[in-house]
């Protein structure tokens, strides 16, 4: 088991949070450590826009970075789900 971040640009709308952190609830991840921020600057987040083909606005997205402590095969299980929740538009491993 490594110490792992995962960082994920999902829709600030209500209830996106929850149900990121839920899905960690629900399979029985532990979740160290979680730090969210509004993004203002929108210019780190371009590839975003190109892979999904959306513009995105100032305030609508938010970047979530979540620490815990998994092996490889777990966290891609993790990103795979995450990934398929309806507001979240990419969770990808911090290296």
């Amino acid at each position: 088991m490594i110490q792992r971040k995962v960082s994920i640009i999902l829709e600030n709308k209500p209830g996106a949070l929850v149900r990121v952190v839920g899905l960690f609830h629900q399979r029985g991840y532990n979740i160290e450590s979680l730090h969210v921020d509004p993004v203002n600057d929108l210019t780190e987040y371009k590839y975003v826009e190109k892979n999904l083909n959306i513009k995105l606005k100032k305030g609508e997205v938010s970047h979530l970075i979540i620490s815990t402590t998994v092996n490889d095969n777990l966290l891609r299980q993790i990103l795979r789900q995450i990934n398929k929740l309806i507001d979240v538009l990419i969770a990808e491993e911090v290296k």
